[in-house]
């Protein structure tokens, strides 16, 4: 009787790990553009965009890397900061070609990167990196590369989430939202600025107020629908009004899809 105990619980475990499996090969992570982020101190010490293909790293760009002492990618930064540039990519020059699960070998940056001294500490900065790259992943794509390969939604718990879109050290869209058998019930910026430019100041420009009517129509369009829905905004076109050539709803529409999703990744903000 043990024996057969035993073997059944030895054939459960091994569905389980099956069904897993199962489920991580039906949501592979669509091909696109991303972008991800690490902050510390008030400071975006990493800011990567990259794009993956069939899985794989295709490219990868750093739009910004900096710590306490100051911009490491500006022309005058010291010999130091240099030395900690170059160990940054060729961390990320050591993923092009491989699998987002080559992303664990960074937790080792030291068979990757080349100690050029003792002052640059690659261990923590592949930590750094290593976050931005999963925070990049947890938004979905900034951009895609084919849109007949959407990202999948999971099921969502009922309640109250918040997210944002952070680029430079500033927070550009903050967005708060309910779900209800995840379907977006209501939807509202909390945040919506660029470059010091406050879009929701009640003495913004006649031009700000263009922009802010673009954002508005993308979450209004996602109130009732669901989750998956979001989506939909990598074609922001056939949404949003084109209230001029300068204000195309093209460029407003993947901060919004990024902060939706940082939102879901950072789970519910308050249960209903």
């Amino acid at each position: 009787m043990n024996i057969i105990r035993r073997a059944l619980l030895a054939l459960a475990a091994m569905l389980i790990v099956l069904s897993h499996g199962a489920a991580a090969q039906e949501m592979p992570y669509a091909d696109g553009i991303y972008r991800g982020f690490y902050y510390d101190g008030g400071i975006e010490q990493i800011a990567i965009q990259f794009e993956l293909r069939d899985g794989v790293f295709d490219s990868i760009v750093y739009r910004g890397v900096k710590y306490k002492d100051g911009d490491y990618m500006i022309e005058d930064a010291s010999d130091a900061q240099k030395a900690t540039l170059r160990q940054y990519e060729q961390l990320a020059d050591y993923l092009i070609g491989k699998g987002v699960e080559a992303i664990d070998d960074l937790y080792s940056p030291y068979d990757i990167v080349d100690d050029v001294d003792a002052v640059t500490t690659a261990t923590m900065q592949s930590s750094k990196l290593i976050s931005a790259l999963w925070d990049g992943l947890n938004r979905h794509p900034y951009k895609l590369v084919d849109t007949t390969k959407l990202p999948m939604a999971e099921t969502y718990a009922d309640g109250m989430y918040r997210g944002a879109y952070m680029e430079g050290g500033g927070e550009e869209v903050v967005l708060e939202f309910a779900i209800k058998d995840n379907h977006f019930l209501e939807i509202a910026y909390r945040t919506l600025q660029y470059k010091g430019e406050d879009y929701l100041a009640g003495d913004a420009s006649a031009h700000a107020r263009d922009i802010a009517s673009q954002f508005q129509a993308l979450i209004d369009y996602l109130v009732g629908k669901p989750i998956a829905s979001v989506n939909d905004l990598y074609r922001p076109g056939e949404i949003a009004p084109d209230v001029d050539v300068f204000t195309g709803a093209t460029l407003r529409a993947p901060k919004v899809i990024s902060a939706v999703w940082d939102a879901l990744g950072r789970h519910a903000y308050r249960l209903d």
